[in-house]
């Protein structure tokens, strides 16, 4: 039987942190898991160079607890890797992200990865993807500790452990999985079989301070005050959004965790157990807002959200915060955006609504407006 475990964190205080980090490895054994002697990979959420303080990175604080307890039971080569979106590497050397996120302290007690190179890694034999590219700080790796952040995403509306190993991926690469798969679902799908090849071996979740609304970079900071722990990544996921109250078919990665028999049902709860939330978490301009009415209800929401995304997508359209940086529209995988008149203009016909652009703008100058789709 499988466990997760869920401890209580007020605040990013070393102290308490460590404490929680300790409970979390405690709890699965995890010393007895690494190999002596063992390159260990840690891999946090680093989607842009911002700062801790707007909920959008693993929190460095966090993971200097993870390797302050690597370093006390024996552990010396830890690597922090992330390969953040093909735009952020072209405009921004790595050790910049290190430093606009809070991470370049941590250079004292691990090494921070900056070298992108990569090779093609098998996926297990009934995946629609034979293999895919992961950069070799990953694939090299002999034991993967999963840090994400939680968040809600407005493509796959939370993002967790299985979202955040798209970051596995050479940044470059991945407008291309946005062009190859525009549909949701079968995005998902990638990232799960993504998640089935990376094969992280534990995930601790940053949930203390969360982002809700128009994540996964430009929503409103939220505190839930929670960690989140596991060695199964696709349970854990499935655990956090019936917690969150979100309808499991509005998180397609879940749903495509589902359909591969990957979660499993019979997990053990350990640690801190009795929370609530006290309010809905608020979800991305595309979702519908939960209600709890229970299953029914949350059926004729999805039946909804089906039929209303047949007929309408979800379109950017940038406001008076942007600078033009040309962020957007160098990540575009179709090649939507352009600059005419001082202006970034959409070409709506190519669009196909994977809303890469807002992930990547450092100023919150996308607004997201659900329109009827244009015939291409």
């Amino acid at each position: 039987m499988g466990k997760y475990a869920v401890y209580k964190v007020e605040k990013y205080d070393d102290t308490a942190l460590y404490d929680a980090v300790s409970r979390h490895f405690e709890a699965h054994d995890i010393k007895s898991k690494i190999p002596a002697g063992a390159k260990v990979l840690l891999k946090p959420n680093l989607v842009v160079d911002k700062d801790a303080a707007f909920s959008v990175t693993t929190n460095p604080r966090f993971v200097y607890a993870v390797i302050r307890y690597l370093k006390n039971i024996g552990v010396e080569d830890i690597t922090v890797a992330d390969c953040p979106g093909g735009a952020l590497l072209l405009f921004s050397e790595m050790e910049t992200v290190y430093r606009k996120t809070g991470y370049s302290f941590l250079s004292e007690f691990a090494k921070l990865n900056t070298d992108f190179e990569s090779k093609d890694i098998n996926s297990p034999e009934d995946s629609v993807n034979k293999n895919f590219n992961i950069i070799n700080a990953v694939s090299e790796a002999d034991f993967i500790i999963n840090i994400p952040k939680l968040k809600t995403h407005n493509m796959t509306c939370i993002t967790a452990g299985v979202k955040n190993l798209f970051g596995c991926i050479p940044g470059l690469q991945k407008p291309a999985f946005h062009a190859k798969y525009p549909a949701v679902n079968d995005f998902s799908n990638m990232l799960v079989e993504l998640a089935q090849t990376v094969k992280p071996d534990f995930t601790i979740v940053d949930a203390i301070d969360i982002m809700e609304g128009d994540g996964p970079t430009n929503g409103k900071k939220r505190h839930l005050g929670l960690t989140f722990s596991s060695c199964d990544v696709f349970s854990m996921d499935a655990y956090i959004v019936n917690f969150l109250g979100v309808p499991e078919d509005f998180v397609a990665t879940v749903s495509a965790s589902r359909k591969k028999n990957l979660v499993q049902e019979d997990m053990e709860i350990i640690g801190d157990a009795d929370f609530s939330l006290e309010k809905p978490i608020l979800l991305p301009s595309g979702f519908n807002a939960t209600s709890g009415f229970g299953k029914l209800t949350a059926k004729v929401k999805t039946t909804a959200e089906k039929l209303i995304s047949a007929v309408f997508m979800s379109y950017p359209q940038m406001n008076e915060k942007c600078v033009l940086c040309k962020k957007c529209v160098v990540t575009c995988p179709k090649n939507a955006l352009s600059i005419e008149n001082k202006k970034i203009v959409l070409n709506k016909k190519v669009c196909i609504g994977c809303l890469c652009c807002d992930e990547v703008c450092p100023n919150a100058a996308v607004d997201i407006r659900k329109k009827i789709k244009t015939q291409r």
